[in-house]
């Protein structure tokens, strides 16, 4: 199986660890290619526009995310870290998902995305974890991520040698529970819930070219890689 890590900090403190925990349960023996953030995306999204005229080809990072946008679809499963930071994921973490919001659902969703699993791994001193897993899952979810799995942890603590032995064996029972979950890559399907949110976002997209179509407007770049994809016409990415 290929792994793809995207560590939302730098630090090798508790959240490392928890990762750490992760791929020991789910064996040695896979690809993982890991990224730190936010050494390997340090820039924020300024927000031109151009990935949504053309591609993710002539973003102005392309440097940075076009790899990790190469190495994530390549990936059978992608695991997402972030401790929380003032009740939600780290803000790098965030500036690399932004990067990415053509691939959502509502826009030009790739097809490769369908068929994969996804976890999200986080912990704080006390609350806002929730927060973290939606953050991150928002875009796993409308990218059209088959799967998506969590642990997540309170651990009281900010140094991982101070947590305690039973709080580290409820991660750990947390890692082999989502490692068992987890299905056969040639046998992963959508949930309902990402079914759902792309018939929904068909319907959508038939209607905006509708009203595109009596103003006069030419197609859009979202519609043209439906129309391509065959989706408008009844076919599915799974």
């Amino acid at each position: 199986m290929n792994i793809v890590v995207i560590n939302g900090t730098e630090q090798r403190g508790c959240t490392f660890a928890m990762k750490e925990m992760f791929l020991d349960n789910i064996g040695r023996d896979h690809s993982v290619i890991e990224y730190y953030l936010p050494a390997d995306c340090p820039e924020f999204c300024t927000g031109c526009k151009a990935c949504f005229y053309k591609d993710i080809s002539v973003c102005p990072h392309a440097r940075y995310t076009v790899p990790i946008w190469d190495a994530i679809g390549a990936a059978d499963l992608l695991v997402f870290t972030s401790p929380v930071y003032v009740f939600h994921a780290t803000a790098q973490t965030m500036a690399l998902l932004d990067h990415f919001a053509t691939k959502w659902m509502a826009h030009s969703p790739e097809k490769r995305m369908f068929s994969k699993q996804a976890v999200i791994i986080t912990n704080s001193a006390g609350a806002g974890m929730k927060n973290v897993v939606k953050d991150i899952g928002d875009s796993l979810l409308y990218w059209g991520v088959a799967r998506v799995y969590n642990i997540r942890q309170g651990l009281f603590e900010s140094r991982w040698e101070h947590v305690t032995d039973k709080r580290k064996a409820e991660i750990r029972l947390q890692c082999q529970k989502v490692c068992r979950r987890l299905g056969p890559v040639a046998a992963v399907k959508p949930c309902i819930g990402t079914k759902g949110r792309f018939y929904i976002m068909r319907m959508a997209q038939k209607m905006i070219h509708k009203d595109l179509q009596k103003g006069g407007q030419p197609d859009t770049i979202d519609h043209i890689h439906w129309q391509r994809n065959g989706w408008l016409d009844g076919g599915k990415p799974w």
